[in-house]
């Protein structure tokens, strides 16, 4: 059932096609609103935002435009009648300002925890079982403990943003939290004991059927460093290092308790110190590695 409106403001815009007119004001008849969606569209211009909005409510609707770069949120309605598109600005709820400033809140949050160092020792609260992780060398080889790592993570930082996070999510939704949080940021877990790395990327933010609402995140395929010596996360078949004899030494030492054989100058390595200055693995497992002075 349709229902008529006066409508009385500065400008209200139409497109039919490409032509596009204004009036001061006029009567015509509607159907009753039901749509609403917020889009995003950063740096965009004034009349961007107006086609964003058009695009996402091209049948009618109310449209909040968010320009999280650029620090603006515009507000429209759009009505079809009779094969005109129409248009004009709303105010912007202050619930949706609200959400995007949490959500600056979150984002900034996120990335002083991720600037600062990120220990080990800053997830051990949350690591359950796997308390006793030590090392990069480790978590290069076993699944079980990056998983436990990017668990502790989530835990880490969803404990830090919770409130905030949960109120932008339930107002902006998913997809808009995604899309404006860094999703580019790594994390890298510093282990003191040996000063090696592993690190981890943010993923997303994921609702739970719980309604729960956490940030994720996942590890990085070899990203593991010993000094910036990239560590192996298989059976070592190929892998060459060259480096800081220190980190070199774990490396071979890692090895050995993996079961690979070590040669250094062609007697098999069986522990203690040694200064050494690179090692080349054979492509075939079972010829193990050799590791030169």
């Amino acid at each position: 059932m349709n229902t008529h409106k006066d409508i009385n403001m500065k400008t209200i815009k139409y497109l039919h096609g490409t032509k596009i007119l204004s009036a001061i004001s006029l009567v015509f008849s509607s159907f009753g609103f039901t749509s609403e969606s917020i889009a995003l569209c950063n740096t965009c211009s004034d009349q961007q935002m107006q086609s964003k909005a058009i695009q996402y409510a091209p049948n009618g609707g109310k449209v909040h435009v968010i320009d999280y770069t650029g620090n603006r949120i515009k507000a429209f309605q759009t009505e079809r009648e009779e094969g005109l598109l129409m248009y004009w600005p709303i105010p912007v709820k202050q619930a949706i300002k609200t959400s995007v400033n949490q959500a600056k809140q979150v984002s900034n949050t996120i990335k002083d925890l991720a600037n600062g160092q990120v220990t080990i020792d800053h997830l051990r609260p949350f690591l359950g079982s796997y308390t006793n992780i030590a090392s990069a060398h480790s978590v290069a080889k076993s699944v079980y403990e990056k998983q436990a790592i990017q668990q502790a993570l989530s835990d880490y930082f969803t404990g830090n943003v919770a409130g905030a996070l949960t109120s932008a999510t339930v107002t902006l939704g998913n997809s808009i939290i995604n899309q404006v949080l860094a999703v580019q940021m790594a994390v890298d877990v510093a282990f003191p004991s040996d000063g090696t790395t592993y690190t981890f990327k943010f993923k997303g933010v994921i609702k739970n059927l719980n309604g729960k609402v956490s940030i994720a995140f996942e590890p990085v395929a070899f990203s593991g460093r010993d000094k910036g010596i990239m560590l192996s996360e298989g059976n070592y078949s190929g892998y060459q290092a060259r480096g800081s004899s220190e980190a070199l030494q774990r490396i071979i030492n890692h090895m050995v308790q993996s079961g690979v054989k070590v040669y250094i100058e062609g007697r098999i390595y069986n522990g203690g110190t040694v200064i050494i200055n690179d090692i080349i693995c054979s492509d075939e497992p079972p010829k193990g590695c050799k590791a030169s002075k």
